[in-house]
């Protein structure tokens, strides 16, 4: 399995666009091949199941289920089986898609966390929690989550700013000093034209770059090694975000981890402090006889 990871990772420059997008998918989404098909993979990238069978065999199997038997071995696989989780899913026939999706969402998430151990996640966090000001940024639908990043990280650190890119021209991002900053890009397909144009002018700035995307996105690597990934597919009407917040949890867990828990935990205080001055929480009414 290494072997062919490592194969499709050197070789990722020389494919056609189609043959890279096959080969991002099995990359960032190895624990997940055992449930995937031919068929299934050609749907979830829009190319058809003889473009899928012709890559496997180029690199030398017979056929995508020729693929998953030499990877059988060594998969780590993401099982869902447990007797509750089983009871619960009694409750779905075969066919519906409630079931379906929540197959998908639990197989999406494993993905995240098992990228969650790799050193471009330990890279990305480092620069988060090295930099004094962080700018993030979120494009079409991804603009909530960039907004849910940017307000938790507000909470645990200081220099968090999401830039609402109102004024069309990023001046707040592209002209000032790069020193002690990044930014934070976040969208997933189809990418907007914007991403990708602010994604080249950052890193025309020196500014260092974090981009948060999916696992097809075929062109976040040429701006940035920082690429943090989350699958978003399923069955329902619109697209699933817990993947995405997933990785927005797990982000921030992890540059309060980088960061140290003394300085983490009195800001939360302070904050928490000054909530209560301005805002206040919702008090629970005092019984009769007034405890």
């Amino acid at each position: 399995m290494v072997d062919l990871l490592k194969r499709l990772e050197e070789e990722l420059d020389e494919y056609t666009h189609s043959e890279r997008q096959i080969a991002l998918f099995l990359l960032n989404n190895r624990e997940m091949i055992p449930f995937e098909t031919a068929t299934s993979i050609a749907a979830r990238l829009d190319v058809s199941s003889v473009t899928v069978g012709r890559f496997c065999r180029m690199l030398g199997f017979r056929h995508f289920r020729d693929l998953k038997e030499h990877l059988r071995g060594s998969a780590n696989l993401p099982w869902l089986a447990g007797d509750d989780f089983q009871e619960f899913l009694k409750g779905f026939t075969d066919s519906d898609k409630r079931r379906k999706t929540l197959e998908r969402e639990i197989e999406l998430l494993v993905s995240v966390y098992e990228r969650s151990q790799n050193a471009v996640w330990r890279d990305a966090i480092a620069q988060i929690a090295a930099s004094k000001r962080v700018q993030i940024i979120g494009f079409q639908t991804e603009r909530g989550i960039a907004t849910l990043l940017a307000h938790q990280l507000q909470y645990v650190r200081p220099g968090v700013e999401l830039v609402e890119g109102a004024s069309g021209n990023y001046v707040d991002i592209l002209l000032e000093d790069p020193k002690d900053r990044c930014l934070i890009i976040v969208d997933i397909r189809r990418y907007s034209r914007k991403s990708q144009a602010l994604a080249k002018k950052a890193k025309q700035a020196g500014l260092p770059l974090i981009i948060i995307t999916d696992t097809l996105c075929d062109w976040a690597a040429h701006y940035t090694k920082h690429v943090l990934t989350a699958d978003a597919d399923g069955y329902l009407f619109w697209h699933s975000a817990v993947p995405m917040v997933g990785l927005v949890n797990l982000l921030v867990n992890d540059v309060v981890g980088h960061s140290g828990g003394r300085d983490v935990e009195q800001r939360l205080e302070d904050v928490s402090q000054l909530y209560e001055e301005f805002t206040g929480f919702v008090r629970t009414p005092r019984n009769k006889s007034g405890e």
